[in-house]
Formats: C-alpha cells, sequence, structure tokens
C-alpha cells in the first residue's frame, strides 16, 4: 500500500483509495456477489464520498469472485420482509438500490467497472449505467426476473429499449429490448459489446492486470493497451428473426409468436415488464424511468406471483410456480398502466 492510500471497510463492500482512484471490491463471494440492503448502502456511501473528493479522480468497481461480477440482488432477502408484512421496508431496498443506480448513471467521474463472469439483475443496475463497462469472453449478462414473478427493473426500461447492433447505431432495437426483458436471456460478452450494454472487451485472464493498470495508468490507456476484438455477436447474427418475433404491437402477438422463450414466466410480469419498457422508450431521463420502475416494485412485491416466484426458483427450487393467471390476457391491463402513471422519488 502506497502513502497515499485510504482503505475502508464493510461486510461485503471494500473500498480504497490509490493514487487518485477509488476502488470499490465485491466480496460476498459464496453467494455471487447477491446484493444485500446493507451492500447498496455501503456502495452509495463509498460513491457519495468521492464524488466531491479531489483525491479521486476515478472510481473502479471490481468483483473479488473469478466466477462473478454480480449475479443480483438478495431478492429472498426482500421476499422475507414481504412474508414478514414488511412491505415497506422492502420498498425501501428497492428505493435505495435505484438510488445508486441513478448515481452511477449520473456520476461527475468516470466510473471503471470490470463485469467478469456472470453479471445479472442488480449486477447490472451497478455496471451498465457506468462510463467504462468492461466484459470478457466469459460474461454472461441476463435480465431473468420475469421468471420469479419481478419485472426487468434497475432502469433496464431506460436502456433495453435503445439497444442497437453496430451497424445501426442510434436506432433502437427496442424488439430485441423486449427479447432480453421478457424471457430472461443470457448474452456473452462480445453480444453486450455489440448491443452498447458495455464498451471493452478484454481477455478473461486480463482482469486482475486491467485492474492494475487503471490505477497505474488511469482507464483511457489501460483500456486501450487490453482491448480486443470481440468474436461476431450471436444475437446480431439472429436479429431479423428476433425482430419478427417480438417486434409486434401487442404483448399477445409476442407471446403466440416466441411461446418456446416465455414459457413458464409470470403472465402478470411478462405485462408489467412489456407495458413497463414502452414507457421506458418515451421518457428522457434515466432518473424518470427508475422513479416508475420503483413504484411499480411497491406494487409487484404485494401481489402474490412475487413470493411465489421466489419460493419455486430459489427457496424450494421445485421451478414448479403457480402463478396467478394463467395467461397475460387474464391480467389487468389497466391497473398496471394506472400503476405505471404514478412515480415515486427516489432518496437521493
Amino acid at each position: 500500500m502506497t502513502d497515499t492510500a485510504k482503505t475502508g471497510t464493510a461486510q461485503h463492500v471494500r473500498t480504497e483509495v490509490r493514487d487518485g482512484t477509488g476502488h470499490i471490491v465485491l466480496d460476498r463471494t459464496r453467494q455471487l456477489n447477491a446484493l444485500t440492503a446493507q451492500m447498496y448502502r455501503d456502495l452509495k456511501a463509498a460513491l457519495d464520498a468521492w464524488r466531491d473528493d479531489d483525491a479521486v479522480r476515478h472510481v473502479l468497481v471490481t468483483s473479488a469472485s473469478p466466477k462473478a461480477f454480480c449475479a443480483g440482488g438478495d431478492i429472498r432477502e426482500v421476499r422475507d420482509a414481504v412474508l414478514a408484512g414488511r412491505i415497506e421496508d422492502a420498498t425501501q431496498v428497492f428505493a435505495t438500490e435505484y438510488a445508486l443506480d441513478c448515481l452511477i448513471a449520473n456520476y461527475p467521474k468516470p466510473y471503471v467497472v470490470l463485469m467478469n463472469g456472470i453479471c445479472m439483475g442488480g449486477g447490472m443496475g451497478i455496471s451498465v449505467h457506468g462510463s467504462h463497462r468492461v466484459v470478457g469472453p466469459s460474461t454472461v449478462m441476463a435480465m431473468p426476473e420475469t421468471k420469479i414473478g419481478f419485472f426487468t427493473d434497475i432502469g433496464a426500461s431506460w436502456f433495453l429499449p435503445r439497444v442497437s447492433r453496430p451497424d445501426r447505431r442510434g436506432e433502437p432495437g427496442a424488439a430485441v429490448g423486449r427479447w432480453l426483458a421478457l424471457g430472461g436471456q443470457r448474452v456473452g460478452g462480445a453480444d453486450a459489446v455489440a448491443l452498447g450494454l458495455a464498451d471493452v472487451l478484454v481477455a478473461d485472464e486480463d482482469f486482475e492486470a486491467l485492474a492494475g493498470a487503471v490505477v497505474e495508468e488511469g482507464p483511457v490507456d489501460a483500456l486501450a493497451r487490453f482491448a480486443r476484438e470481440p468474436e461476431p455477436s450471436s444475437v446480431v447474427a439472429q436479429w431479423e428473426q428476433i425482430e419478427e418475433r417480438y417486434g409486434a404491437p401487442t404483448l399477445e402477438e409476442i407471446v403466440a409468436a416466441a411461446p418456446e422463450d416465455l414459457a413458464g414466466m409470470s403472465p402478470s410480469s411478462l405485462v408489467r415488464t412489456f407495458e413497463l419498457l414502452e414507457r421506458g422508450a418515451a421518457d428522457d431521463s434515466v432518473r424518470s424511468c427508475l422513479e416508475r420502475e420503483l413504484r411499480l416494485a411497491a406494487d409487484t412485491i404485494a401481489r402474490p406471483d412475487f413470493a411465489e416466484g421466489v419460493r419455486a426458483v430459489l427457496v424450494d427450487k421445485d421451478n414448479a410456480p403457480a402463478w396467478e393467471h394463467a395467461s397475460v390476457t387474464d391480467v389487468d391491463v389497466a391497473a398496471v398502466r394506472a400503476v405505471l402513471d404514478e412515480k415515486l422519488p427516489l432518496p437521493l
């Protein structure tokens, strides 16, 4: 440690300031860095402290796990609060998480994030909104919320409608965004770069060296030195087929066109996600999208599908949820839209 270094320690979030770099290490490795409410608070506290600290020129976020950057939020923690009748406490977890995502999206300093291995759900919230997003060939990204009775959140209603292929930059790929959100499709590092969800691909074995180079050289020089040309994207290769299935104007048509993708997903979650993406595509700010998502989260966790979906996938792991509705046509779309007409302010 140099004499310019300052360190801080929380249970699962380690921080250090060294030679102008504010370094955050996610260190809940046995749980693949699944983010708890306390971790959200610790992350936000560090970023708030560094925002106006002249000793910090840029932020670097890495993982102590070789398998995962972050597998998502610890949704079982939220379910426990819901089952105990503490809906307000559960909603507050999302409020803190989304405020963190909003802070990252608007951070005034370079925010460099190394997304090795698994990067899903809440892990995408603390990475995709950053300014310098690094992936590797083994990176796996996904938003699998519809399978657990929730919806695609963490500001994804802002960035998924805006994904685009390299030869069509500036032309949003709304259909591909729907494909990613509704079916929780997994994509790799090359796909993430091609879609605009990441900026740079490096070799998996270079992640550790790159982290050191960011501290020693700064992000621009370090990323330029370690960047590699991604392999062709499998998502881009099937772009037209995805547009055929997911470009329809109604959710009912999409479900009919892609039954193999959407079988087993919560019908209520599919409706909520589809309607949310439609709103996000027309919105003008990440913060506005997150505030809409927070209102929807408060409503969704109070519905039966949330506790049931988490039970089926993450608690009992029988993968046999008993959903409230048999199909998307049974869901009260007007009620969902009424929720989306409201927003809850983020605790910034």
